[in-house]
């Protein structure tokens, strides 16, 4: 059988051969699709609000910085000039303490020195005593040998207390002193001139420059005074005179 050829037939429509309008354009839409010159100032001055809020920021920032260090910085001088001023104190107090203690040490045997004093009276008055026996010829060379021998002890006795820091006060001839003189009495002096120690009663010692006993002596008053020749006295000495 033969082919049977199918020829296709085109149909032309009314809607196929009119044309297709174009789509109408809005124009506000066009407007909000592109920017205008009033957003363009916004932007710019958004960026520039936020420049200036962070330079503020950054200020404020650095002046919490600037309190902080400088807060930080008062604490660490308060705390340096508290721990120089301790350390300062300490030093002070362990010079004072260590002062004190060889104060202490220096004077340990005061009582001890103070209580041997009456012992060197007692020595010195038996050698005034021997000495005032020598003049007896019988007895010349017995109390003489007795008094070499209490002088002996005597001068021990004195090297001893002068290694513990004992020495005798000097008054004889010196001028009084009420800081390690006692006044008994004042006497009438030519030899002696006024305000000076005459003689000495009872000695008196030094603990280093610490007065244990002060030296009793006798302070002169100078010459004795003339008395005045009285008018009458006078008188009585021309009528007297023999006449040429």
């Amino acid at each position: 059988m033969d082919e049977v050829k199918e020829t296709p037939i085109e149909i032309e429509t009314e809607t196929e051969t009119e044309e297709t309008p174009e789509p109408e354009t809005n124009d506000s839409e066009n407007t909000i699709d592109e920017p205008t010159g009033t957003d363009d100032a916004q932007a710019e001055r958004t960026v520039e609000t936020l420049e200036a809020e962070l330079e503020a920021l950054k200020a404020e920032f650095a002046e919490k910085i600037e309190a902080v260090a400088q807060a930080e910085r008062e604490q660490y001088e308060a705390e340096r000039e508290l721990l120089l001023r301790t350390a300062a104190d300490a030093e002070n107090t362990k010079k004072r303490v260590e002062s004190e203690a060889q104060k202490r040490l220096k004077y340990a045997n005061e009582n001890l020195i103070e209580n041997l004093i009456p012992v060197l009276d007692s020595l010195e008055a038996a050698i005034k005593s021997a000495d005032g026996q020598t003049d007896s010829d019988r007895t010349a060379s017995d109390f003489s040998t007795f008094s070499e021998g209490v002088q002996l002890v005597n001068k021990q006795l004195l090297d001893i207390l002068k290694t513990h820091g004992l020495t005798s006060i000097e008054a004889v001839g010196k001028t009084f002193d009420p800081n390690q003189h006692e006044a008994v009495f004042a006497t009438e002096s030519t030899d002696v001139p006024e305000g000076d120690v005459v003689e000495e009663f009872r000695g008196g010692y030094l603990l280093h420059e610490r007065l244990i006993r002060a030296a009793q002596v006798v302070v002169s008053k100078g010459p004795a005074e003339e008395p005045e020749p009285s008018p009458n006295t006078e008188q009585q000495d021309t009528e007297n005179e023999p006449n040429n």
